[in-house]
């Protein structure tokens, strides 16, 4: 919001208002995510059961993802249309199969897409009865035949 001699305020997306010296600031490696456009990476995770069919879950997700790609009161594509919407297989964790949403999303939008975005992912998923598994653990106990 201000660059000043001695410092720069800036104004960060909650609204917070943080100030800096200019000597710490430029005396340090910073990157600029949103400098040669106003995008930024947002990567949404939930994890589907084991045995659950990844491409019908890449589909339903992307599907439903379209309605989250409308313009902001500026006419601006919230999420960025040369990249889209990509959702792929991330891990195969202990207790699911990790699937990640990515997207370039607006930065001033990003907050509320973000929880916009979650409750999309998760009703997706309910509503085409895909389990979405906890973490669990089971234990054998073995007793010992002394």
């Amino acid at each position: 919001t201000n660059i000043g001699y001695q410092s720069t305020e800036i104004e960060t997306i909650d609204g917070a208002e943080m100030s800096f010296l200019n000597a710490t600031l430029f005396a340090k490696n910073f990157s600029n995510l949103t400098r040669n456009h106003g995008y930024e990476f947002v990567k949404n995770i939930v994890g589907v059961a084991y045995g659950t069919d990844i491409q019908r879950v890449r589909e339903l997700l992307g599907e439903a993802m379209k309605t989250l790609q409308g313009k902001d009161t500026f006419g601006c594509d919230i999420v960025d249309p040369k990249r889209g919407v990509s959702v792929v297989l991330e891990d195969m964790d202990d207790s699911a199969v990790t699937v990640a949403v990515k997207q370039q999303v607006l930065v001033a939008e990003r907050v509320g897409y973000i929880d916009r975005a979650k409750e999309l992912i998760y009703n997706t998923l309910n509503e085409n009865g895909i389990n979405i598994p906890f973490p669990q653990c089971d234990i054998h106990l073995i007793k010992d035949e002394d």
